[in-house]
């Protein structure tokens, strides 16, 4: 077995093994705890989808998905490690869209955790279709992304000055894997009022 491969395995059961530490923590009310390891399996999770990514492995499986449930469960899941206030507003949402739930899930949960992390009292989620894609945005009330990151495109750039790169990095490939009629979706970072991460899915 190549150690690439082993190296896999024992990520996997390493994040297995911190969400069963999350699910300690939070039943006895550790909401410090469920954060830190929550966001330590986010890590690991990004390291195997850039592995499946290498490896030629990573596509999108794509079917019919309700947006706003994903924002409501995003929501929920963060609500119960931070004393931030965390809204979602899918108002403007189409009912239904195609795309791959897993992959646009981590995506989301890791432009959150990086609001979160930046954010000085609210973070909102937000899906709404703009032209005719479906957008799905983060948005805080931090002090905004540098403008070093705001002028990279492409690349492996960190979503935040903690980050790896990897996750800005997964977001645009799982963008571009949302392919419709030859066009691909996209990533877009942008400053008002705070930080606003999009990810733009074609319909």
């Amino acid at each position: 077995m190549e150690f690439a491969d082993l190296a896999a395995i024992t990520i996997h059961d390493v994040k297995n093994r911190l969400a069963l530490l999350a699910n300690r923590a939070d039943a006895k009310g550790d909401a410090e705890t469920v954060r830190g390891a929550m966001e330590a399996a986010l890590t690991l999770t990004r390291l195997l989808v850039y592995y499946r990514s290498e490896k030629g492995q990573l596509q999108a499986d794509i079917d019919a998905h309700v947006p706003a449930d994903l924002l409501q469960e995003l929501a929920a899941e963060a609500g119960r490690e931070t004393s931030l206030a965390l809204r979602f507003n899918a108002g403007d949402a189409p009912t239904l869209w195609f795309y791959d739930e897993a992959l646009v899930r981590l995506v989301m949960r890791d432009a959150l955790y990086n609001a979160m992390r930046h954010s000085r009292s609210a973070v909102t989620l937000q899906a709404r279709l703009s032209g005719d894609c479906l957008e799905f945005a983060v948005l805080d009330d931090g002090p905004g992304f540098s403008g070093e990151l705001l002028g990279q495109s492409l690349g492996m750039q960190a979503l935040s000055r903690e980050g790896t790169g990897l996750g800005l990095y997964l977001a645009r490939r799982v963008a571009r894997l949302h392919d419709s009629g030859g066009r691909e979706g996209c990533v877009e970072l942008r400053n008002e009022g705070g930080a606003v991460f999009c990810l733009r899915l074609p319909r």
